[in-house]
């Protein structure tokens, strides 16, 4: 990286310097940027340095943290839209002594010319930094992080440094190699400003040569629309999303972990009773020779490098149909992380003044193309579960304000019906029936002797285990019954829904044909395997 020839400058007079930068980049009408911050998270950062690269291997370099009040800018209170625009001002402390030109309210014209495109690798962080100050991310946008996405959304990693070698041949600087990593990491702030400069200039510098790739490679492949009308426009939402937060009562949660801890503590005690020993729940060691070695419990599974006993969830539930304790020991894993991961944890990383937890919502991550959710993961929370529910209710609005929760009805199927043209189905959907029903009359017939609500349950479970591809062995576990039956169940769903099983195996034959399936819109999803 070093023996390459480029132009990575700090602007040393502020002002003019700034003035300077910013009639360059309208001159060129495209920029890209590269910020670099100190903190656990975009929300919570102390921004150090910004690069501005208005060509291949050209940018100049803002220092951020030493001038102005904005560097101490603390995050805003959520605002009262949850989709406001991302130019909700906020105010720096009053007692942050100012120390000369801001250098947000220098840059501020950059970013706010619409003729400019702005270019980055995860541009979400710079448009949360921009809204903190008041400022907008205006213009066209392009993103080298999304547009890897797009393009294959199964790679192991769209990190920069990775595009950047595969796609112009060129081996970055590595953030560990220039900061430490671990407890001795190095903040950015303390770097020496030539190697803050060159990691910082650097960042930009590649985002606007791999975009020069990346861009035209989505249009050949047919992509821009997923990434133009999609992925993009969804950036500046997730910006102010994860800004918003959402409101948690922690009284409410702090009252749910007693009551849990006494749950547990309920619990253990039966654990250790139908063991006959005490041992330490959570250990998988312990938990394994009490099963397999004290109760002679059958080892259907055995781990990778040590060989021994699994005790996976999956090998819990397979084991609890046949004795109590595995049953009683998923039952406890299931409310000790429940309390780990939400109950506890929730208060301890609410943001004091806003009272509001803040969430990371991912776009580059999941294979098929959804949102994920990070620190914490607001995704998981369960609703089939009273437990579940009551975390659920802890999330409250701001007063005089309500939560709203929205979904489409039975969208998948819905989605099915078109795609498969199946007249069953769409006949089903035109004629208002509830689906589930018409799918246990299908398979189960009309004397099946079970009650409306078991119908309707294992009805939902194969409407919807079959659409992804679950198989008999699978489906008689989640449906309590033989393996023989829930073959007989497959059978009889595909003979009342026949353009369905048509579907799906023209499905598998074109991905298996192309390597790839695609969905109503256009995005694709490589299947290698």
């Amino acid at each position: 990286a070093a023996t390459v020839d480029r132009d990575y400058r700090w602007v040393e007079d502020g002002e003019p310097g700034i003035a300077a930068l910013i009639e360059e980049a309208r001159d060129a009408g495209r920029v890209a940027c590269a910020l670099l911050a100190d903190g656990p998270s975009a929300l919570h950062a102390t921004p150090v340095a910004l690069a501005v690269c208005t060509g291949a291997r050209r940018a100049r370099l803002v220092r951020l943290d030493r001038a102005g009040t904005v560097a101490a800018a603390a995050p805003p209170a959520a605002p009262a839209d949850l989709f406001a625009s991302l130019d909700v001002a906020a105010e720096a402390p009053a007692s942050s002594p100012a120390r000369g030109p801001d250098p947000w309210a220098l840059l501020a014209p950059l970013f706010a010319d619409a003729a400019i495109t702005k270019v980055g690798h995860d541009l979400k962080p710079l448009a949360i930094a921009l809204a903190q100050r008041g400022l907008t991310l205006a213009g066209p946008l392009d993103d080298t992080l999304l547009q890897s996405y797009v393009l294959d959304a199964t790679r192991s990693s769209h990190a920069l440094e990775d595009l950047a070698l595969e796609h112009i041949g060129y081996r970055a600087l590595n953030e560990e190699d220039v900061r430490g990593k671990g407890a001795r990491q190095v903040p950015f702030a303390a770097l020496d400003p030539q190697a803050l400069g060159d990691l910082a200039g650097e960042r930009a510098d590649l985002a606007w040569q791999v975009a020069g790739v990346l861009g035209p490679a989505l249009a050949r492949e047919g992509l821009e629309s997923v990434y133009r009308e999609m992925e993009l426009p969804l950036l500046p939402v997730l910006a102010d999303v994860e800004r918003s937060g959402i409101r948690v009562d922690p009284d409410a949660l702090r009252a749910m972990g007693s009551r849990v801890d006494q749950e547990l503590a309920t619990r253990t005690a039966a654990i250790h009773a139908m063991a006959g020993v005490e041992f330490n729940i959570g250990s998988p060691k312990q938990l394994s020779e009490v099963l397999f070695e004290k109760l002679q419990l059958p080892v259907t599974k055995r781990t990778g490098k040590t060989r021994s006993a699994s005790t996976a969830v999956e090998v819990l539930e397979e084991l609890a149909l046949s004795h109590e304790l595995p049953r009683e020991i998923l039952e406890w894993r299931a409310l000790s992380k429940l309390k780990g991961t939400y109950i506890d944890a929730l208060p301890l990383i609410m943001d004091p003044a806003s009272r509001r937890v803040h969430t990371s919502f991912n776009q580059a991550v999941a294979a098929t193309g959804r949102l994920s959710s990070s620190d914490p993961n607001l995704q998981n929370i369960p609703i089939r579960t009273e437990l579940g529910r009551e975390i659920r209710r802890a999330f409250v609005a701001d007063p005089g304000c309500v939560l709203i929760s929205a979904d489409y009805s039975q969208i998948e199927l819905r989605v099915l019906a078109h795609l498969a043209q199946d007249e069953a189905l769409i006949g089903a959907f035109r004629g208002g029936e509830d689906i589930h029903d018409r799918t246990a009359a299908a398979v189960f017939g009309a004397d099946s002797g079970l009650d409306r609500y078991e119908l309707r349950r294992r009805a939902k479970i194969i409407n919807y285990a079959l659409l992804y591809g679950k198989t008999a062995f699978t489906l008689a576990k989640d449906i309590g019954v033989t393996q023989q039956a829930a073959q007989a169940f497959i059978d009889a769903y595909f003979a009342g829904f026949p353009a369905v099983r048509a579907f799906i195996d023209r499905t598998l034959e074109d991905g298996r044909a192309s390597g790839m399936v695609k969905t109503l819109a256009g995005r694709r999803r490589p299947v290698p395997e």
